[in-house]
This record gives C-alpha cells, sequence and structure tokens, in this order.
C-alpha cells in the first residue's frame, strides 16, 4: 500500500497475522521456545504452554514449526481446533493426520489405536524420526481426549517417547488438567506465558519497525512517553500492543505527523479499546462535579485560601503513570511491573545489559525512600543486592538516613538534546521510576515530548541499589565534579575520537555529592586499566585515575558497575 512509504516501511509492521519473520524474542518466548525445543529433542513426552488470551501462545506455535519443519528427522503435525464430539473421531483426525491414510471407516477405537501405533514405532523407531503432534486452542479439549493423549504417550522405548506432544491453551485449561491427576503426572514442561515487560514492549515495537523499515537507519516513529502509554493501556499483552500501533501509525498518516506522543496513543486507545473508553467515564464525571465544587468554592471563600497546583497536563500524566496515591498493600505483587507506595515507586531496571532484572526504587524528589525488597517474579532470577547507605553517628552510635540532597542538581537543554537522553546519561538507564520521579520534579513542563533548547529542568537524586560482593574491578575515571551541571560539561564537550564515557553521580559522608565520570569499561585488573589510560587523548589522560574501589557508605545514583561485569 501506497502510505507504507510516507513513514519509509516497506510492509505493515504492526499486523495480526502470526507471522514467524515478526516473532520477537522476548526473554520470556525466548525462555519458552529453548525448554520446548530440548524437551523435544529429548523426547520427554508432553508438553503445555500456558498463556492469557494475546500473550503470543499463536505465534509460538508457528515459530516452533518452523523450527522443526527445517529437521529431516523431525515430523511436525498441528490441530487448529481441538473439539471433537467423540474418541473415534478425535483418534482418525490423528491417524490421518501422521499416516495421510484414513483407518478403517468401521474400525473399532482399539483397532485405530494399534494403527496409531504400529506407525509410531515403524517412523519412531526403524525410521528415527522425532514426531511431534501440536495442538493450539487446547481449552477447547475434551476430557475423553486427554485420555487417549495420555495412552499415546504410554508408546514408548526404553528410552524415549514416540510421540511428542505440545498443547498451547489458555488459562482456563488449567482447571481442566487439574481434575485429571493421571494426565497432569505426565506433563514433562509447564509453562505460563506472562505479558511483556516495559523493556520488552518497546523492543518489540522497536523489533517490528526495523523488520519493516526501507532504510538502513532505526525507524523513530514513537516517543518515551508514547511508549510508556502503550505498555500501560496493553499491559504488555502483544496482541494488543500490535493493535494499538497500528491505530497509531494509521492516525499519524492521517494527521501529517512523524511521530507518535503520548496524547495520540492515549486517543487512538479510546476508540480501539472499548474497556479503555468506559474506563474514563468515571474519571470525566468526577472531574466534572470536582469542577462544579471548585466553582462553588471559589465563590463563597476568599482566594487566599487556595493554592495553586500543577497543570491539568502535568496531572493527567501522573494519574496515568501513578495507579494509586496511597493504596493499602499487605504484599509485594510480583506480576505488577510497577507499584505506587506510600510515595516511593517501585520498578524494573529495564535497560540492563545483564538479563537478569534488578529492581530499583524510585523516590518523589520531596522524599529520600528506602529500599523495598520485592518478592521474586517466575523465572526471573532476582539480583542480590546490598549497599550501606546508613551513616553512623559518633554521638550516639546509632545508623541515620543519608542527609543527600533530594536533587542532583539543574541542566539547561541545548539544541538536539532530549529528556530520555539525558535521563540516560544521568541514570545510566530509562525505565519508569526516573520517568515518574522527573515529571515530579518538573511540574512546569506539560508535555514531556515537547521540550525547548534554553529550558532549565531538574534532575531529582534517586538512589541505585549496587551488588558490591567479591568483585575486583578498576575503574578509569577521566574527570571529576562537584555539580551536575559541570560534569554534564564534560560531557558535552568531549574531544573528537574520545572513547565512551558513563557519569557516576554518588554522594558519601566526607565529599557530599559528586559526579565522577568514568570510560564505559570495566578492567579485572590495573595494568589493564592502565594500558588503555595511555591511549586517551591528552585532553582526557592529564586528570585521569585509576581506582579499584568505592567507599561503601556511598549512595549512587547511578550503578556504576553498568550493570554487568568485567
Amino acid at each position: 500500500m501506497d502510505y507504507f512509504s510516507i513513514l519509509d516501511l516497506n510492509k505493515e509492521p504492526f499486523s495480526n497475522s502470526p507471522d514467524p519473520e515478526f516473532f520477537f524474542h522476548s526473554r520470556q518466548h525466548l525462555d519458552c521456545l529453548q525448554k520446548l525445543e530440548l524437551s523435544l529433542l529429548l523426547r520427554r513426552g508432553l508438553n503445555v504452554i500456558i498463556g492469557d488470551v494475546g500473550t503470543g501462545k499463536t505465534t509460538l506455535c508457528r515459530q516452533l514449526i518452523r523450527r522443526f519443519g527445517q529437521k529431516e528427522e523431525a515430523e511436525t503435525h498441528l490441530i487448529l481446533d481441538p473439539y471433537f464430539r467423540n474418541a473415534s473421531e478425535f483418534l482418525t483426525t490423528v491417524a490421518h493426520l501422521l499416516t495421510g491414510k484414513k483407518p478403517p471407516a468401521k474400525g473399532h477405537e482399539w483397532q485405530i489405536k494399534e494403527f496409531i501405533k504400529q506407525y509410531l514405532f515403524r517412523a519412531g523407531v526403524d525410521q528415527g524420526k522425532n514426531i511431534v503432534l501440536i495442538i493450539d486452542e487446547g481449552q477447547k479439549i475434551p476430557p475423553f481426549c486427554l485420555e487417549i493423549l495420555r495412552e499415546f504417550l504410554n508408546y514408548e522405548t526404553n528410552e524415549y517417547k514416540l510421540l511428542q506432544i505440545v498443547i498451547f491453551a489458555q488459562r482456563e485449561f488449567e482447571k481442566t488438567v487439574r481434575k485429571y491427576p493421571n494426565f497432569t503426572d505426565r506433563i514433562n514442561l509447564y509453562h505460563l506465558l506472562k505479558p511483556l515487560s516495559f523493556s520488552d514492549t518497546r523492543q518489540m515495537i522497536k523489533f517490528r519497525l526495523e523488520k519493516s523499515s526501507n532504510s538502513s537507519q532505526q525507524p523513530n516513529l514513537f516517543t518515551c512517553a508514547a511508549l510508556w502509554a502503550i505498555f500501560r493501556i496493553s499491559g504488555g499483552y502483544p496482541r494488543k500492543i500490535i493493535n494499538l500501533c497500528h491505530q497509531s501509525i494509521l492516525s499519524m498518516i492521517i494527521q501529517s505527523r512523524s511521530r507518535a506522543n503520548y496524547f495520540l496513543v492515549k486517543k487512538c486507545a479510546r476508540r480501539v479499546f472499548t474497556e479503555e473508553s468506559r474506563h474514563w467515564k468515571i474519571p470525566i464525571a468526577v472531574t466534572a462535579m470536582g469542577g462544579a465544587a471548585a466553582v462553588i468554592l471559589l465563590v463563597f471563600l476568599p482566594l487566599e485560601r487556595f493554592e495553586l497546583g500543577p497543570s491539568q497536563k502535568v496531572r493527567e500524566v501522573k494519574a496515568e503513570l501513578f495507579l494509586d496515591s496511597n493504596p493499602v498493600i499487605k504484599d509485594p505483587i510480583p506480576d505488577a511491573e510497577t507499584l505506587s507506595l506510600n510515595n516511593r515507586v517501585i520498578a524494573k531496571d529495564y535497560n540492563s545489559p545483564n538479563p537478569i532484572e534488578p529492581d530499583a526504587v524510585a523516590p518523589i524528589p520531596e522524599r529520600v525512600a528506602e529500599p523495598v525488597k520485592t518478592e521474586r517474579i517466575e523465572e526471573q532470577a532476582p539480583l542480590v543486592v546490598s549497599v550501606d547507605t546508613a551513616v553512623e553517628d559518633p554521638k550516639t552510635d546509632l545508623a541515620v538516613e543519608p542527609a543527600y540532597s533530594a536533587n542532583l542538581g539543574r541542566l539547561t537543554l541545548k539544541r538536539r538534546e532530549t529528556l530520555s537522553r539525558i535521563i540516560r546519561q544521568v541514570y545510566g538507564g530509562f525505565n519508569s521510576s526516573y520517568l515518574k520521579s522527573f515529571i515530579i520534579a518538573n511540574p512546569e513542563i506539560e508535555n514531556p515530548d515537547r521540550v525547548t533548547v534554553g529550558q532549565i529542568i531538574s534532575l531529582p537524586a534517586i538512589p541505585t541499589e549496587v551488588a558490591f560482593g567479591e568483585r575486583d574491578v578498576w575503574w578509569l575515571k577521566v574527570d571529576e565534579r562537584d555539580t551536575l551541571e559541570a560534569a554534564f560539561k564534560i560531557l558535552r564537550n568531549l574531544p573528537d575520537g574520545s572513547p565512551p564515557v558513563r557519569l557516576i553521580p554518588y554522594w558519601t559522608p566526607a565529599a557530599g555529592s559528586r559526579f565522577a565520570v568514568v570510560l564505559d569499561k570495566l578492567f579485572k585488573d590495573e595494568k589493564s586499566a592502565r594500558i588503555r589510560q595511555e591511549q586517551l587523548p591528552t585532553e582526557l589522560a592529564s586528570g585521569s585515575a585509576i581506582f579499584s574501589g568505592w567507599d561503601k557508605k556511598t549512595v549512587f545514583f547511578a550503578d556504576p558497575y553498568f550493570g554487568r561485569t568485567p
């Protein structure tokens, strides 16, 4: 279609068909696919993949078929609709799929089972074939089919099962499985697909745009705030993400825009998802009542009784980003991506190159939050962190909270600088907690997607938990300043040919707030760091220094290990 060329695309990036070419290897989908492949290659028998509607089960199913279809020793067979009226119908269908022949029309069930059994032994043992039966929409499987599948699993040698079964089903299949323990005991792999994280949502959108782009340059059709809105509205469900992105692109073309922002995505969401429209009816009614009450108060109460609050757009962003201003939560919710908890925001670090995702605590600027421990999320190993942020009071021998400022400093925006880029440079990454804290610290910014050159922004102090452990690491520091503005000036004026550097804001009881500019590389020993120091440009080498440790009482506002090991 012609409209693709407007955005420099050669095909539909957000098609709702399960195209294997657009299979995005998110952490959980790749993990599931690898476990499935291993189970099938080892011929372990029964595998069940459970997930809500729109979590990518069908796409994963097609990807599995594609991979095993390329193996000469494998045979893959797919049942799209497993609803059968009786056992004979199911057995006849399976027999025809496996052999390509229909069993005798008047054959008894045991005869059809024997027909299937003989084929499995002939193909699986004599010919060495790996025969895989994949069932999609598994929640439709009648109970009598489960018993037949269990019998199929009895066809085996001393080493492996002759028939490999993979069932993709919705969550209601769990109730069916619980009723039949004999079937449940045969399950080798049971995997639960969950919605995508914010990081995976963003990467999936980027992946699909790159696959559809005519240009070698990375497409950038969504702002950071728009990506966050897509994640929040869709809940991380791939199908909803794709639908919302598709509608957003159509709106961009109609409105002659080159990028989609937060408000465009919200408008598309109200049009695409009916539940989103219903969700907004109550807030609108409440807002109308609040407006009427405000008029009455303004008329009958003196003006000096009121204080001006943030703008309406800022309140709308806060209402969207903060689910509840003060909820009562007894236990952490492992499936939640972000929570608002007594003025503290718990969020995942979505930008760490380490596949293990640590939890980071982002306080509002007026208050320094204490670290909050979260429960382990299924199939994601937690990062064990420890940082001594307390300071001993010599008079009382008691630990007191560190007295660092709520703000790291202020910066004046220069040409070609964006908020997301500055957040990444200061904190070492971009996630929901940084965005929320930033919006609260800068209530005068009505739209994060539209900032002007010369605008002054505040960067809140967001402590980062760091695992010191027993790692023997060396850093190469090229400079260090006592203000954020001075340190950022170094980043802006790096000489040509300079290696990548990182900003590490930190605070210690002795030195206060400091801003170290270090090389974006960890060294295993002093010798390798010294060799790299000698290769620095003259402007950087003159003030550089090598060190191997930090004060244990240091409070970091960016991970000095960059989320990785040397």
